[in-house]
């Protein structure tokens, strides 16, 4: 198995976690940089021209860059990130509660259809459906209670163009974001889906499994690629049974896999490591343990990656002597 040493190719590096506050990010300082374009233009002198009172746009431009200094400070924490979304979902809805024309209602619908495929492709499907149901009725809640004249069909076209912007278009975005780090032979995660899944990890003590098959080369040459094929989706099915609750596994490459287990004990990340060995007497397992709280994974692999390096030259010595 290759060792990891910190640094990553650039499709691990753009993986969903980082894609996902990059792209809050640029949402956040579109929109807040749009309202606080909309709170001065409507305090400059404007003679005969109707304007809103700008309450709700400095309510926006308020927590929108709240959100963006919470998202410096932790780019990648869950609670940053709640944040963030919240920021978010408050902000438009802020606005139209005090437009007084229906064009500017419906002008704030696109910034909101941004917001809706957002939450569809980087939430999971329960979260997502609560959030757009939630945008949903903070929309059309704060268009009733803005004095913008509209018509009953308006919030009809509110409803489907948000609940569609999500289904048509984040979910779309959900399925080709999964498929990109999802392994397609074996159906656990591919490298990218590695460094995805474990930065979500928040446990401070982890331990990672390195697996590699022992000749699969030979394998794939006497019986035929299929047959190695076979294997490998054997291994990762039955590995994916024997492994703790939230345990993450991935192909890394060829026949090299990794688990990283979190939020278990010692004893059952211990056991785990030697039911593996056991049950696939043709693989090396090498593992190892996070040797203080917040280790980066990819250091604990690359330790994995040296002890497994280990257990194959120890075999090697046995078989040569045999």
């Amino acid at each position: 198995m290759r060792s990891v040493d910190g640094a990553q190719p650039p499709s691990v590096r753009h993986g969903t976690a980082q894609l996902r506050t990059r792209l809050l990010r640029q949402y956040l300082l579109v929109t807040t940089s749009l309202y606080a374009v909309g709170v001065t233009v409507s305090l400059l002198p404007h003679g005969d021209r109707v304007t809103s009172p700008v309450a709700g746009g400095v309510v926006a431009v308020v927590v929108g860059v709240t959100a963006l200094l919470v998202l410096a400070v932790r780019p990648h924490g869950r609670t940053a990130l709640g944040i963030a979304v919240a920021a978010a979902l408050i902000a438009t809805p802020a606005v139209m509660a005090f437009h007084v024309l229906a064009a500017s209602q419906f002008m704030c619908l696109i910034a909101v259809m941004f917001l809706a495929m957002y939450i569809r492709a980087f939430h999971g499907r329960t979260v997502a459906l609560v959030l757009v149901v939630v945008l949903v009725v903070a929309v059309c809640g704060a268009a009733a209670a803005s004095p913008a004249t509209l018509y009953p069909i308006s919030y009809l076209v509110f409803v489907v163009a948000i609940v569609g912007a999500a289904e048509a278009f984040g979910s779309v975005t959900r399925a080709l974001i999964d498929a990109s780090h999802t392994d397609p032979l074996t159906g656990v995660w591919n490298r990218a889906g590695w460094e995805m899944a474990v930065s979500e990890v928040t446990t401070s003590s982890i331990t990672v499994v390195a697996l590699d098959v022992d000749g699969f080369k030979a394998i794939n040459d006497t019986s035929g690629h299929p047959a190695g094929d076979r294997l490998l989706i054997s291994l990762a099915r039955s590995w994916s049974e024997l492994a703790p609750p939230g345990t993450v596994i991935a192909r890394l490459g060829g026949d090299e896999f990794a688990a990283l287990v979190h939020g278990a004990s010692p004893t059952v990340s211990r056991a785990f490591v030697d039911t593996t060995a056991a049950a696939f007497p043709h693989v090396s397992v090498g593992c190892a343990v996070s040797a203080f709280p917040g280790e980066s994974a990819s250091d604990v692999l690359a330790r994995a990656d040296a002890d497994l390096y280990q257990v194959k030259r120890t075999k090697a010595g046995v078989d040569d002597q045999a």
